[in-house]
């Protein structure tokens, strides 16, 4: 399995690293602080009191081996697995620890929660392998990581794979059984996709539950800072073939913010099927996710991914949410042909809330790209009532990082979205929409399906027209139509398939089209 090396939204990293006030770290208060987290109540606590406090920027000065490093560089220093915490201990799971350098330049402070207490983790050369880099020769035993990894044997019993990352911000992954490495998690979203610029919230300090030997769950703390917010965040990791993460958080204003957005999930789509493929590139499709799935009261809803020409920012709003994912459905190796990046592989995450999250909108950010370096797509819950001065925010959700097995209805799913831009005289679109699935296999030979349409008035539909698909056992629907000329606005497009009886049987394809 491949490890951590593309590294996760660089931009807005490098943009974090930027907004940072230059300075010495200090250790001394946060030590004392950290020994006094023992459990998740004391760290809401410690949360609660720093939300108090004016926020302190954390920066380190890099030894001067260290200083200046570029990509290769930085790769170049790889943790020494020897030296893995619990190696050779017969546990469940080992710890590995990143460099700070590069983007990575806000030290995280790492414990281990014991029988007998918190112990620290101290940084030393030992525990890395600097590869070309000169190694550093004055070096402070608290200057603390970029991150952590835990390794657990999901392949195989002889060999510990890499089983949830936390390395940059407040990004975070996972994997299950037979995945590679793709989308990100993130502890918080702060105005993302705002004109004033986005925060960045830290995970600043982390406390690894000491792992028992017969363990199948593993615990891991995690404080959050950032100038506008503070938080506890408890994850409960269970590996498998479709790896859980419980998430459990308390978040505390400590600034003026615009928008607050949790369980945020972030991704890369360069380019899909919908569009020809750059004359340079001899793959079909590159993309870490290819669709936006949401299913809110008795709705499933269906966004494929773009690279759109500019940002752009879609907002499904709901008052039921019970689950939302950023998904890689094409896990078909010829839809991408490549044997490095291996995007068949790419797990799709799918959020499932705990308790009610009341009103508010899943909203999806997409960026535009000239590249697959990036992360370009962000998705998350935006509340429409959220954090303030007065009361904390609590709540829970669940991470499925899924390949085999995908969530998603019993009804007819979206497989693909093929579109032809002005494809007669008259300039009209021609969408193409493939829906697959065993509910719609087994519908009797004689039915007749319709579509159902949900478009605006300024959007033009010259036919509709939907048929059985023999090569898929499904349906696909055919539309036409365009924007009326003018118009300024984009529109947003909606459309399902119906038995006789009016039965939805498929889930709700969405798109928009953009402004002419």
């Amino acid at each position: 399995m491949p490890t951590a090396c593309r590294p996760v939204s660089g931009k807005c990293l490098a943009r974090l690293a930027g907004l940072l006030c230059a300075g010495l770290y200090l250790l001394g208060p946060f030590a004392a602080h950290a020994n006094s987290v023992t459990n998740y109540p004391t760290l809401i606590q410690h949360a609660k009191e720093l939300a108090e406090q004016p926020y302190e920027p954390r920066q380190v000065t890099l030894p001067p081996a260290l200083q200046g490093l570029d990509y290769d560089a930085y790769r170049d220093i790889r943790f020494r697995p020897d030296q893995s915490v619990w190696r050779g201990r017969g546990l469940p799971i080992e710890a590995q620890f990143f460099h700070l350098g590069l983007y990575y330049d806000t030290p995280v402070q790492i414990h281990l929660l014991t029988a007998d207490g918190v112990q620290a983790v101290d940084y030393t050369t030992q525990l890395f392998d600097y590869g070309s880099n000169p190694t550093p020769t004055e070096v402070d035993k608290h200057m603390g990581f970029a991150g952590f990894r835990l390794h657990y044997p999901l392949n195989r019993p002889d060999y510990k794979d890499e089983l949830i990352i936390f390395h940059g911000a407040s990004y975070f992954r996972s994997l299950g059984a037979g995945q590679w490495l793709g989308l990100s998690a993130r502890g918080l979203a702060i105005d993302t996709g705002e004109r004033s610029g986005e925060e960045f919230p830290v995970f600043t300090q982390f406390w690894i539950e000491w792992p028992r030997r017969d363990a199948r769950q593993f615990r891991i703390l995690a404080l959050l800072e950032s100038e506008s917010v503070t938080g506890a965040y408890e994850f409960l990791v269970t590996p498998g073939t479709s790896t859980m993460t419980d998430v459990k958080a308390t978040l505390f204003q400590r600034g003026e913010f615009t928008k607050l957005g949790l369980a945020p999930l972030t991704s890369m789509f360069h380019y899909g099927e919908e569009v020809p493929r750059p004359p340079n590139d001899f793959r079909p499709e590159v993309h870490d996710s290819d669709g936006l799935l949401i299913h809110a009261g008795g709705e499933w809803l269906w966004r494929g991914l773009v690279n759109p020409g500019r940002l752009t920012i879609n907002s499904f709003e709901t008052n039921e949410l019970h689950g939302f994912g950023l998904m890689q459905r094409d896990r078909d190796f010829s839809s991408y042909q490549d044997l490095e990046a291996h995007y068949h592989q790419r797990p799709s995450a799918w959020i499932t809330p705990q308790g009610d999250w009341g009103e508010g909108a899943v909203e999806l950010v997409q960026i535009p790209t000239k590249n697959e370096v990036n992360d370009n797509i962000v998705a998350y819950w935006r509340p429409k009532t959220g954090l303030s001065a007065d009361e904390p925010l609590t709540f829970r959700y669940t991470i499925a990082w899924q390949h085999a097995e995908l969530a998603g209805p019993d009804a007819g799913q979206v497989i693909a979205t093929r579109i032809a831009r002005a494809a007669d005289a008259q300039g009209l679109h021609r969408y193409v929409i493939d829906f697959a699935g065993p509910a719609l296999t087994a519908l009797p030979e004689d039915v007749e399906l319709t579509p159902e349409l949900g478009f605006p008035s300024h959007f033009v539909v010259a036919e509709q027209i939907s048929f059985r698909n023999p090569e898929t056992g499904g349906w696909r629907l055919v539309i036409k139509g365009k924007l009326k000329p003018d118009t300024g606005r984009p529109a947003e497009l909606r459309a399902s398939l119906l038995t006789p009886d009016r039965e939805r049987v498929t889930e709700i394809w969405t798109y928009t089209e953009p402004a002419n």
